[in-house]
């Protein structure tokens, strides 16, 4: 197993539920672990044309389970395109063989794949083959243009304070709340590198399953099939968070983080990052989203501290939105203070008395304000247009 390709620790695969094997296809030789579960296969099937060596053959099944899709492997090419597909793996031996039946082909993407000894290249640029990817080294690549390609593409959300105690972290729980019970899949996430909070509100400290420190040594591509079922659920959403007063390992946020939130945009509707307060302008759970909720308050001298905020920025995040939290200062509304910061107003929460003992006493989920949910469920529409899934 080369460590391009991302899979889980040996001691968290043990912990992860069993998956049933594929229908059909194909999963790696002897000894590699098993094949994708049924219920993740995309619509598009990728055909293997069997390789004259095995070793190749398993790397092209390592590479199809950590991309979460089906792998069928055919005798040769006339075989391969008989079967219902929406990509070729062709191996450099077959090409040998069968490169001149190429031709026929209309509409259907190629790739060669082999070792560096095999020479792709070039019998790819011989037979005019789309793509080529060396194995092993290519595997992480070939593993993450498979899911992008295959697999579906869920929403990325941050919610970021624009102050310490704004609110984001609770904002983000009930949002999550909200999105699941609208029937969503949906994952909460603790991108906030001090972490410790979102598990104390929702009162989910003793929940089985991974936290990021877990997922620490990670590479490459992780498959959603391994990672959804392997967290916490509380509320009829999952959750990832840093243990409270645990620091996250270093380079979570460059290595693991975007390995992490491709495979959540495979396994769910809608990830929801809680960005912590004030997050700098090239942070990379930020560069991850495909919107942003900034939580501002309604007193001027904030005010003044997240419009500093909002101008580090740049504009390096186009897609932001104001949530206007309560209570409101004299003289200003919602609509106000959005546009003091020049942002698009994406709803206003009301102040509830009873958040705040909620939220301490990791009660969160239990409280019940029907102003408070019509707020959320809101927001939620307002950042529809922006996501590249459907809320």
């Amino acid at each position: 197993m080369t460590d391009t390709m991302l899979w889980l620790p040996e001691r968290q695969r043990r912990s992860l539920p069993p998956h049933p094997p594929p229908e059909r296809g194909v999963g790696p030789g002897p000894g590699v672990g098993a094949g994708v579960a049924a219920d993740t296969r995309s619509a598009e099937t990728l055909v293997l044309v069997r390789p004259a060596e095995q070793r190749l053959q398993d790397e092209a099944a390592r590479v199809a389970v950590a991309a979460g899709v089906e792998l069928i492997l055919a005798e040769d090419l006339p075989a391969a395109l008989r079967q219902p597909h929406g990509m070729l793996l062709l191996a450099a031996d077959s090409l040998v063989s069968d490169g001149r039946s190429l031709a026929a082909l209309r509409n259907v993407e190629t790739i060669c794949i082999g070792f560096e000894s095999d020479h792709p290249w070039a019998h790819a640029a011989r037979f005019g083959v789309d793509r080529v990817v060396v194995l092993p080294e290519g595997g992480a690549w070939l593993a993450e243009y498979l899911a992008r390609r295959n697999g579906p593409r869920g929403s990325v959300v941050g919610v970021a304070g624009t102050f310490g105690g704004s609110g984001g972290s609770t904002l983000g729980c009930l949002l999550a709340q909200e999105a699941a019970s609208q029937g969503f899949s949906v994952l909460l996430a603790d991108a906030d590198p001090s972490g410790g909070g979102l598990e104390h509100r929702l009162g989910a400290g003793g929940a089985p399953g991974l936290r990021w420190k877990d997922l620490a040594e990670v590479r490459g591509t992780l498959n959603p099939a391994q990672l959804v079922p392997a967290l916490p659920a509380i509320g009829g959403f999952s959750l990832l968070t840093h243990p409270a007063g645990e620091p996250p390992p270093p380079g979570m946020d460059h290595e693991v983080l975007p390995a992490v939130l491709q495979a959540a945009r495979a396994g769910f509707e809608l990830t929801l990052l809680d960005l912590g307060a004030c997050p700098p302008a090239r942070a990379p759970a930020l560069e991850q989203c495909d919107a942003v909720l900034a939580v501002l308050a309604g007193r001027a001298q904030l005010l003044l501290a997240a419009r500093s905020w909002w101008a580090s920025l740049g504009g390096s995040v186009p897609n932001t939105f104001a949530v206007v939290r309560g209570p409101l200062g004299e003289g200003l509304d919602e609509v106000r203070v959005s546009e003091v910061l020049g942002m698009r107003l994406a709803g206003y929460v009301p102040w509830v008395r009873a958040l705040s003992s909620a939220a301490d006493t990791g009660r969160l989920l239990e409280l019940r304000r029907h102003r408070l949910r019509s707020a959320v469920a809101r927001i939620l529409r307002e950042i529809e247009p922006a996501l590249p899934g459907t809320l």
